[in-house]
């Protein structure tokens, strides 16, 4: 006779981790009302997880909630206050609040920190900023340094794309535009932008395919 298999339980904090990475892979999914189920209880195990109220933060943001996102970013960061990923996303957010003043001071720090690899999403935001306020050469090296340490960042080949449209260099707008594709899809402001460079190319069939995807894609856009 075997004597009976005794259920250990997992810690409380353990608990609450799995359910904060169930939270943030339906936030990711977009599927908000799931994400915050499992985000709420989250909380009711372990109150200092910062990565509940971060995701808790995005998915604020999302829904257009700027006021409960500020709280949501601000726990995170109590719990983790040198945090570089919770801090990129607050200043993303701080950013599209307007409040510029504060993003770009979390940006630069950001973009500072010795041992933070994952710096293009800052790079990117210090680039549009230069961008708004006419400093296009200095936008051109933050995008530079963005995809030198993630080739991929779609919001920085875009931003490329644009540039080198802007200065008539259409080959280079082409690539980006084509890289840019490969990571985000055909995007309308992509679409858009790709029809301009080759018309600029006089590559008629490119742009009329791009024009096609344009209203096969976005039917009712302007």
């Amino acid at each position: 006779m075997q004597p009976d298999k005794v259920a250990v339980e997992r810690p409380a904090k353990e608990r609450a981790q799995t359910l904060a990475d169930l939270g943030l892979a339906y936030y990711q999914l977009e599927k908000y009302t799931y994400a915050l189920e499992y985000l709420k209880e989250s909380l009711a195990l372990d109150t200092n997880n910062a990565q509940t109220y971060q995701v808790m933060g995005l998915i604020n943001m999302r829904q257009n909630l700027p006021d409960q996102a500020q709280i949501s970013f601000a726990k995170a960061l109590h719990v983790e206050p040198d945090n570089f990923d919770i801090l990129t996303d607050y200043a993303v957010f701080l950013y599209g609040q307007e409040r510029y003043a504060e993003a770009l001071s979390t940006f630069k720090r950001i973009v500072k920190a010795p041992f933070y690899k994952r710096k293009w999403v800052a790079y990117t935001y210090l680039g549009l900023y230069d961008l708004k306020n006419s400093q296009k050469r200095e936008a051109e090296k933050k995008f530079y340094y963005a995809l030198k340490i993630n080739k991929n960042y779609a919001p920085a080949l875009l931003e490329m794309a644009k540039i080198r449209y802007s200065k008539g260099e259409m080959m280079a707008a082409r690539a980006f535009i084509e890289r840019y594709f490969a990571n985000a899809g055909k995007t309308l402001e992509g679409l858009r932008l790709a029809v301009k460079v080759e018309r600029a190319l006089q590559d008629d069939d490119m742009a009329e395919q791009y024009q096609l995807e344009l209203k096969h894609t976005y039917p009712y856009a302007d």
